[in-house]
């Protein structure tokens, strides 16, 4: 039987992809496997393997990753740990399929390992642009080592052919995030405020901020003014989400910690990792978030609330007019938020705000990945525009 292998990093990619295993397992043609790295395996990020639950019939295997990574240097240590480990379980495992999502770093290596173990390989999500990340990068590197491509959005599409890819390897089928939205099992205002020990403001923020991966040296500096804009927004809850395991991510995480408890903010509360149950329950709640996330720009949206987009780490995305852009200045991210949070702006993206949509996205991949010739596209051939 054939050997279809998935890989997951972070909480960010699980919850999407979670929909695309499902689908998976249905079919009886091939064996579903799931490897569980990154920061799924690490408790300071809130060790969110334990979140995913193998009720689904499929083999799981758990691959532990230093990210401790304080600075750039321990990001290419871990980089090349991620190599070797991804290699020897490929090897051991030897699936006919191996299928990546987004932009990691610890994707990046997972599609190296891969690539050179001559393993077939289907990217989600590539042909997408953040030039304020480090991650743009890592995500066209991977591109050109896939054999298939589902980007998102057209405009990804076109993206891909401009990067040399055949266009009959490339189908835009949709966002995964949607079905993800759809199917998700909501947890009532009631249970979120039982399951979480908070108590739920008037008004209700989400905070995410990453590191930033292209001029690292302003990651804390730019985190603390974002904190201290939201200090100055009275009588609203904010609930903090952890910094992602980019160089100085958790220099970022202990800073957010010290900063709450040194100004003895009751109003802030920060959490390891919400999941994604709760993290897509709390969205239906609160006001709007503010941060840098792709979250905030491929998921925020479809729930009809706002989003401050601060600085360029998303730059570059499909922007939906829920989302405002906004410089990393202490004014700008709280005129932002007020804005936010005024009700003509929420009356204003109710009626207006729309994003990418499409339906059955994961069973339309899965099905494709079925169909697919991959011994006829097995070789990486440079798809020069001018032939068409």
């Amino acid at each position: 039987m054939k050997k279809i292998c998935f890989i997951t990093t972070s909480r960010a990619d699980f919850g999407t992809l979670d929909e695309l295993v499902k689908e998976a397992i249905k079919k009886k043609s091939f064996s579903t496997q799931l490897i569980i790295s990154g920061t799924h395996t690490n408790s300071i990020f809130g060790e969110t393997a334990k979140e995913i639950i193998n009720k689904k019939r499929y083999t799981i295997k758990k691959i532990k990753i230093n990210v401790k990574n304080e600075n750039s240097y321990k990001v290419a240590k871990s980089f090349a740990e991620c190599i070797e480990k991804f290699s020897e379980i490929l090897k051991k495992t030897k699936p006919n399929l191996f299928i990546v999502f987004g932009d990691r770093y610890e994707m990046f290596a997972a599609t190296i390992a891969a690539y050179i173990l001559r393993i077939p390989i289907a990217h989600i999500a590539g042909g997408e642009k953040t030039s304020g990340s480090i991650d743009e990068g890592f995500r066209h590197s991977i591109t050109k080592l896939s054999n298939i491509h589902f980007p998102a959005m057209d405009i990804y599409k076109k993206r891909l052919i401009q990067l040399g890819e055949d266009p009959k390897t490339i189908f835009s089928f949709g966002s995964l995030n949607i079905e993800k939205i759809k199917k998700n099992k909501y947890l009532k205002k009631f249970q979120l405020e039982k399951k979480m020990k908070i108590k739920f403001y008037e008004k209700n923020l989400i905070f995410t901020y990453h590191p930033e991966t292209v001029d690292i040296n302003k990651s804390i500096k730019n985190l603390f003014i974002a904190l201290k804009a939201l200090k100055k927004i009275k009588k609203t809850l904010i609930i903090i989400t952890s910094p992602n395991a980019d160089a100085q991510g958790i220099l970022m995480i202990n800073f957010i910690k010290r900063y709450i408890k040194k100004n003895k903010i009751k109003n802030f509360l920060f959490y390891k990792s919400l999941g994604s149950q709760t993290y897509l329950s709390l969205l239906k709640i609160v006001d709007g978030v503010v941060g840098n996330s792709s979250s905030g720009v491929s998921e925020v949206p479809f729930f009809k609330i706002g989003t401050v987009n601060i600085g360029d780490r998303q730059k570059g995305r499909f922007i939906a007019k829920s989302v405002i852009n906004c410089p990393v200045s202490e004014a700008s991210i709280i005129n932002s938020i007020n804005r936010i949070l005024s009700n003509k702006f929420k009356r204003k993206i109710k009626t207006k705000s729309k994003i990418y949509t499409d339906r059955n996205v994961a069973k339309k991949i899965i099905k494709r990945l079925l169909s697919f010739d991959f011994k006829k596209y097995n070789k990486k051939i440079f798809y020069d525009i001018k032939n068409r």
